[in-house]
């Protein structure tokens, strides 16, 4: 049985998820998460807030990132008590430090570094290659879920930084970013309290639905914009919520409006009567979970964990499987989901031997 590791961190910038699967891509053998240092994630909030920076420092986060993601293989390698020897590849997604859809998406994480400092063929820069097919570069992870769905109809919904959600119907799949999920909440607390995240949404909790803000941050035109679409916390920022803040809001009373604009924005997008898997960091938000299901009380709202794969990991999986797919010459991005020409092979492969490309 062949074995991958998948990496990922997403928008939330907390650190590395981190996951060893067998070949199948449903069963994980292992599973962990490395929180960044504080340092780099305090350069990793400024550099995608105000996407300025000097090349050199660019370069040296580039590196730390890659450091980090090494150090989660071997964490993962030695919970697992497993070798290098025994992992066919790692697919590391990186970390996205600017998106935009259709035209740019740059992830660090310096595969080759990675390779190098684990001895195990690394595939690495999965999105650019859909995005040169004209295609978003987001979200990659639909053909992931349906592959988790196996043959059953569902819809997946990813909480992180970013909320997007995946249908899967009838062999058919569409999927695109609803919106914000946590970047908004986070960044709010910690503008207003100091703190990382509300957590359970307690402060959310403590706060009221300002109707007059809510509505001002739903005509946005990306939340009625047609898929496919894909956004990133380069436009879901402080500066994007201050032009509908009119400075005299309680602060609890935001943090309760940006919960109820993730709540909104997402249940606008989920069928009704639907069987839907929740995952991403934003389950562990209570209060955020209880509003999704009222909100979507028509519908059986669960979590992923009832498919085989916990909330936490189902990013990191999908890159594991991905790698698999690239190494075998199969194609991982869906032209119904980023909008690209056609199916395209993703991913560029560092191996610090010249083998041959894995026949799977």
């Amino acid at each position: 049985m062949a074995n991958y590791i998948g990496l990922m961190s997403g928008t939330s910038l907390d650190g590395v998820d981190g996951v060893i699967i067998n070949e199948t891509g449903r069963k994980i053998l292992t599973q962990a998460y490395l929180p960044y240092p504080d340092k780099l994630r305090q350069s990793l909030l400024k550099l995608t807030q105000n996407s300025k920076t000097s090349l050199e420092n660019l370069a040296n986060i580039n590196i730390q990132v890659a450091s980090c993601f090494a150090d989660m293989v071997n964490l993962l390698l030695q919970q697992a008590k497993l070798s290098a020897e025994n992992i066919k590849a790692i697919g590391s997604h990186g970390q996205t430090i600017y998106h935009q859809g259709g035209k740019y998406s740059m992830q660090i994480g310096h595969g080759a570094l990675i390779a190098e400092q684990t001895g195990i063929t690394t595939v690495a820069d999965f999105r650019m290659q859909d995005v040169a097919a004209g295609g978003q570069g987001a979200p990659l992870t639909p053909l992931y879920h349906q592959h988790m769905l196996n043959g059953k109809d569902g819809v997946i919904i990813n909480l992180g930084g970013i909320a997007n959600i995946t249908h899967s119907f009838n062999g058919k799949v569409i999927g695109f970013d609803t919106g914000p999920a946590n970047t908004l909440l986070d960044n709010w607390i910690k503008k207003s309290k100091g703190l990382d995240y509300d957590k359970e949404g307690i402060w959310s909790r403590s706060g009221l639905v300002n109707q007059t803000l809510l509505n001002s941050m739903l005509v946005d035109d990306y939340f009625t914009k047609k898929p496919p679409k894909s956004t990133g916390p380069e436009y879901f920022n402080l500066d994007w919520l201050s032009q509908h803040l009119n400075g005299t809001e309680p602060l609890e009373d935001v943090q309760r409006t940006l919960l109820e604009l993730t709540v909104m924005s997402v249940s606008a997008n989920i069928p009704t009567g639907a069987d839907v898997y929740l995952c991403g960091g934003g389950v562990h938000n209570l209060f955020l979970f209880e509003r999704l299901v009222y909100q979507n009380s028509d519908s059986k709202v669960i979590l992923t964990n009832d498919l085989g794969v916990f909330v936490d990991y189902v990013e990191a999986a999908a890159f594991g499987f991905f790698a698999q797919r690239t190494l075998a010459g199969l194609p991982s991005n869906l032209p119904s989901v980023t909008g690209a020409k056609s199916k395209r092979l993703l991913g560029a492969i560092y191996q610090i031997s010249p083998k041959t490309i894995i026949k799977i």
